[in-house]
């Protein structure tokens, strides 16, 4: 499999947050091989783990945990290119969030990007699928965020949000997480997520024409053309990942929303080397691997968490993925830790 890309152009972003604490982004942007001309091309794509990379590094560099709060309170109608312009142009904010999370991955791979509106809610939810990028949070931070500051730009700042929850654990001070969101802020949960009184999502939006929202999605959708077709596995597996864990996808569903037959799914899976229970256990493999390198809950907790009903066969089965057992793995031993 190709290693997932993202634009360049989200990267400037962040290298401009970086100069603005008075550091230079030039030493960070040389470790990860890429130059200022890269940054300014429109169509330049940049592997993902060089991004995410970039992102801790640079929290690093300015002696800044929530670095990543910093920039996402910072994103603007250029933050991330033509989906920024796309999101603060749409008729409404139902229609950005919708139109946004239909096209992040014409710029971005590797990600989970949902948008939900039931029950009077309404919840966004953001996460990298690769899990062998373990440092992340600054791009989770970074994310949420920014998405948080476009609905407000787009409102005009007339958005409460209920609820915001994220994977991994909290560093930092609190108040921080409060102060910006101004709401509760949970971690070590299953997902990325930000929660708002779906009364919002008929707001209209305060910055740009809503002239302009068919014509972005119009280049976003010339820009996705250009992009190679994904396989049936890495659908698959896509759909997969993106179902909530205490509600996993059903076989014959996946089978429908592929337009293929049962029989069909299975073989054609077969034929690329894989099949649906070698795809949902690795989805749950690696799940697992994630709450234990980024939360403190116990082995027994993870194991209900992923699927089994107790932990002795839990431990066995992921001992046999990985080659050691849950609590060695959490200590950093054995060749997947990374």
């Amino acid at each position: 499999m190709a290693e997932p890309q993202i634009a360049a152009q989200f990267l400037r972003h962040v290298a401009n947050c970086v100069e603005l604490t008075g550091h230079s982004a030039a030493g960070l942007l040389a470790r990860i091989g890429v130059t200022r001309e890269v940054l300014e091309d429109p169509d330049g794509l940049i592997p993902l783990a060089s991004f995410v990379s970039f992102f801790e590094d640079a929290a690093e560099l300015v002696r800044n945990p929530h670095f990543g709060l910093h920039a996402g309170r910072l994103s603007g109608s250029d933050s991330l290119g033509p989906l920024s312009f796309l999101f603060l142009s749409a008729p409404d904010l139902r229609t950005a969030f919708t139109s946004f999370t239909r096209h992040l991955a014409t710029m971005q791979q590797a990600s989970r990007n949902q948008f939900a509106d039931e029950g009077g809610w309404a919840t966004f939810s953001y996460g990298v699928l690769d899990q062998s990028l373990t440092r992340r949070r600054q791009d989770a931070e970074y994310s949420i965020g920014a998405m948080v500051s476009l609905a407000r730009q787009f409102t005009g700042g007339e958005i409460e949000l209920r609820e915001v929850r994220f994977e991994h654990e909290r560093v930092g001070d609190y108040a921080r997480y409060r102060d910006f969101f101004g709401c509760d802020v949970f971690f070590e949960q299953d997902c990325n997520a930000i929660a708002m009184d779906g009364r919002y999502l008929d707001a209209r939006g305060r910055v740009l024409s809503p002239s302009l929202h068919p014509i972005l999605e119009e280049h976003l959708q010339r820009l996705a053309g250009r992009g190679t077709a994904a396989s049936l596995s890495e659908q698959v597996r896509a759909m997969i990942e993106q179902a909530p864990l205490d509600a996993p996808p059903d076989l014959a569903e996946a089978a429908r929303r592929l337009d293929l037959s049962v029989p069909t799914l299975h073989r054609r899976l077969t034929a690329e080397g894989t099949g649906w229970r070698k795809l949902v256990h690795e989805h749950r493999m690696e799940t697992a691997a994630r709450l234990l390198r980024n939360s403190r809950r116990n082995v027994s907790m993870i194991a209900l968490d992923v699927g089994f009903a107790e932990s002795a066969s839990f431990t066995r089965a992921f001992a046999r993925h990985f080659g050691v057992p849950p609590g060695r793995y959490r200590k950093g031993e054995g060749a997947a830790q990374k």
